[in-house]
């Protein structure tokens, strides 16, 4: 056996290891977000009764830059949401959002940028909002993203997650996110640094 063919065989197994890693925190994200869910459907009759008429309604303005090898081909994120939740408790509430964002190509990759361009998204979330004081939050968000480049015929879709933390002051809102998209055709997830500036009325 070459010392090539033994590389070789050692990268394919670091990439198999990373690989069945991804898999097994997806897993277990979607498990315990399941988990959460249940939870709150158990509960959540009392809870909100307790807590009538406390919503969350808002909206943001999105801008980032790609983070890891997504960086290589891609150089900013741009895009909005909309957001609206109810209270289970004085400081904690479930939420959907729905928004749009756009993947710059980079043109230093003209692989990536002429083959693929500009990647669009689709985000369809459902996650937690937490105020572990008045105007500092936290907040972790799972759901789909619905996908399209040049090369895709229609939008597929993808599972996405974030997390994040904020303050809400007033009506105001800023928060810094991580964002993931889990990838379909290689181990792994493409992520992105977010910065959401916009409106949160509660």
């Amino acid at each position: 056996m070459t010392e090539q063919v033994v590389k070789e065989n050692s990268k394919a197994q670091k990439l198999l290891v990373w690989y069945r890693f991804g898999k097994w925190m997806e897993n277990y994200c979607m498990k315990q977000f399941f988990l959460f869910s249940l939870l709150l459907i158990f509960f959540s009759p009392s809870l909100v009764k307790a807590q009538k008429g406390k919503t969350l309604f808002g909206g943001n303005l999105i801008i980032g830059t790609p983070v890891g090898d997504f960086r290589n081909g891609y150089r900013s994120v741009l895009g909005v949401e909309g957001l609206a939740g109810f209270a289970v408790a004085s400081n904690v509430y479930v939420t959907g959002t729905i928004g749009y964002q756009s993947f710059a190509a980079d043109p230093a990759y003209p692989e990536i940028y002429y083959n693929y361009g500009n990647i669009t998204m689709i985000p369809l979330k459902a996650g937690v909002r937490f105020y572990p004081v008045q105007q500092f939050f936290v907040t972790g968000n799972l759901g789909t993203g619905l996908v399209k480049d040049a090369e895709l015929l229609a939008r597929e879709s993808r599972f996405i997650y974030d997390v994040g933390a904020g303050l809400h002051i007033s009506k105001l809102q800023a928060s810094i996110h991580y964002d993931a998209i889990k990838r379909v055709n290689s181990p792994g997830s493409s992520n992105s640094i977010v910065v959401k500036v916009g409106i949160g009325i509660r």
